[in-house]
Order: structure tokens, then sequence, then C-alpha cells
């Protein structure tokens, strides 16, 4: 991310640069994600902790900085960019599959217990980007989009095919979410938008009968959904120490009681986790400290953090890109962000900088292919 800021400065001049991001309304909303941060750190009295959330919305400035000098990229430019993402999670899958599998019948049982197979980074983030490269894989097949022929788009069909059934086997809920939800908009737009009744249809039955047929069939998925089964049942007994899921849900329990105690302003970014981690000592000290954690939901982060007035610019900030040129009109970009919305209502997607980095890059690289000159 820093070196692709540091090649626009170099090769398109700051001046330019400058120029640009200040001519584009888009990235200069976008920037809204990093502001409400730093309002917040106007009230915020662990100015330590909000200098680290600074940091890790540091992004949100740099990356349409980045890209705004940048002239539309070249149809196969763009196919390029999109065949090295595919690439570089083919080969991760194959190496965590492979892993995976050497040790199944050890990793299959761990699912009862609310672990995950081993990959390079969180794996919500990760399934995230593997669910998108699937989209990606269909958005070449479909647009007959090719770097030397048109033999590729077997290339592309399998490669879709090999993340679908992967994203299965490793069984992670947002990643699955993510899935379903893109191949529902495709349903919806065959049969509405295209009239093709037939494609939309049979995407509709395989939305209906994939996952049930994945859950008698995928050990790995069935694991996981018994333990999310048994975890809901703890939370509603009041168990909710070492249960994944229990304690998800009660950190967004807590950060809506913050929110509340601080509707307009929120208790600051700086000082989240410092009001989160008192209202654990007060109320839930049976909880251990290393399962203590911020709300495991963006929204109620956001609110928390910097209330209603940061929470109206978020949503300003992730909507107006979508309308502006009439991007939404864009499949592969309208899933992009109904993606990572759907990730917002169980993570803090921006809150570590793979999220936002993926989020940031794809959305920038789709703004400049569509953008209408």
């Amino acid at each position: 991310m820093i070196s692709l800021l540091v090649a626009s400065l170099l090769f398109k001049g700051i001046g330019f640069t400058l120029k640009k991001y200040f001519q584009t309304k888009e990235l200069l909303v976008i920037s809204l994600y990093m502001v409400i941060v730093l309002i917040s750190g106007t009230y915020s009295e662990n100015k330590s902790d909000w200098m680290n959330w600074v940091r890790i919305k540091l992004p949100f400035i740099a990356l349409p900085l980045a890209f705004a000098p940048i002239q539309q990229l070249s149809s196969k430019k763009f196919i390029v960019v999109l065949y090295g993402f595919m690439l570089t999670f083919f080969g991760c899958t194959v190496l965590v599959l492979g892993n995976y599998f050497m040790h199944y019948e050890t990793m299959t049982q761990s699912f009862s217990w609310g672990t995950q197979i081993p990959m390079p980074f969180n794996h919500i983030r990760y399934t995230l980007m593997l669910a998108f490269s699937f989209f990606c894989a269909l958005y070449l097949y479909k647009e007959q989009s090719f770097v030397l022929s048109a033999n590729e788009k077997w290339v592309q069909l399998s490669y879709a095919g090999f993340v679908f059934i992967a994203l299965h086997v490793l069984s992670v809920r947002s990643g699955l979410l993510a899935l379903y939800l893109g191949l529902f908009y495709l349903a919806i737009s065959g049969v509405f938008k295209r009239r093709q009744f037939l494609v939309g249809g049979s995407i509709f039955l395989l939305i209906a009968v994939l996952p049930f047929a994945a859950y008698k069939l995928v050990p790995s998925l069935h694991n996981k959904l018994e333990y999310m089964r048994y975890d809901l049942n703890e939370y509603q007994k009041g168990n909710i120490n070492e249960n994944s899921d229990a304690m998800r849900l009660l950190s967004m329990q807590i950060g809506m009681q913050m929110w509340r105690q601080n509707p307009l302003l929120g208790v600051g970014s700086g000082d989240l986790e410092t009001e989160t981690y008192s209202i654990y000592e007060k109320q839930y000290p049976q909880i251990t400290v290393i399962n203590r954690r911020v709300p495991h939901n963006q929204f109620i982060w956001v609110l928390a953090g910097t209330g209603l007035l940061g929470f109206a610019l978020f949503l300003t900030a992730f909507f107006y890109p979508l309308i502006a040129q009439r991007y939404y009109q864009h499949g592969l970009f309208l899933i992009l962000n109904l993606m990572i919305f759907s990730s917002f209502f169980t993570e803090d997607t921006f809150e570590e900088q793979m999220g936002s980095g993926f989020y940031l890059i794809f959305l920038l690289l789709l703004m400049n292919h569509f953008k209408r000159e």
C-alpha cells in the first residue's frame, strides 16, 4: 500500500496527485473513514490507543491518493491484475487444503470445539478475499476476457469450481455468506435485469439445495454448524467464556451499552478498548482477560467509538462510491460492496489493515476500470 502511494507521488508528481484527489468527490468521501477517527481524538483520553487507530485508518487517505492520478487501465492490464489475484489465492488455498488433508481427522474433529483450519492470516478476511476471487473468475468468463486465447474460459470456470468447493471445506461462515449473497445477486440480476430465467432459476435452485447438501456431505462444515448450535445454546444459558460465538455476541452487547451511554459522539476511538475492558471488569469478571474483545461488529464499533455523528459519516463513505458515476450498475463492483457490508454484522472488518486494504484496493481498482471518461 505504501509503495502504491510512493509510486504515484514519484511518477505523477505531488501537485498533480493532490489536484486529481481533490477533484474527485468519491475519493474525498472515502477519506471520511479516517476523518471520524481523527475527530474522535479530540475527546479521547487515551492518545496512544487513538494513534494506533489513526495508523490503521491511514490507507483510507493513502490509497485514494495513490489511485487519484492513475489513468484508466487498459482492459488487458485489468485482466492481468485479476489473474494475479486469482493465482495468488489458488496457490495459497492449495497449501491450506493440503495441510488440512494431511491432518484430516484431527482438524475435522477440532471444528466441533470451535477451531478453524489454519490460514495465512485472519480466517474471515482470508475467505472474503477467496470468495471475491470466485466472482472475479465468473466476471472474466461472462465478459469473455482473455489474455491469450478463448481457451482460458475453461481455466476461469475450473478456478471458480475449485474455490466454490474450497470455501465449503474451509467452513468459515462469513466467507460462505459472502459467496451465497453474491450468487443471490447474480440470480436476481439474471431474472429481472437480463431476463435469463433459466440461468437465474438454476442459481436460485443451487442456493436452496447446495447449503443443505454441503451440511450433509462436508464433515468440516457439518461439525462447524453443530458447534454453532451448541455455542448459541451456551450463550442463552449464560455460559460465555471460551465459546467463540457467545463471546462475539457479548462484545456486541457491551458495544451497544457504551453507545447508549454516549449516543452522539461515542466514547472516542482512543478510549474504546479502555471502556470495553472496564465494563468486562465490572460486569463480567468471569470472562478471562484473553477473551475480552472490542465489539465484533463494524457498525457497533463505529457507534460505540464515534457515536451517531461518526456512524452517519461512515455510511456516507460506504454508500457514496456506489452511486457515484452509477457504479452500482456493474455487477462485480456491487458484489464487492455486498460482501464487505455483510461482514460488518459479525466482524470489525476495517479495524485491521488486511480488511481495509483488500476493500480499498479492489474498490479503487474497479472504480478506475468502470469510470466514464
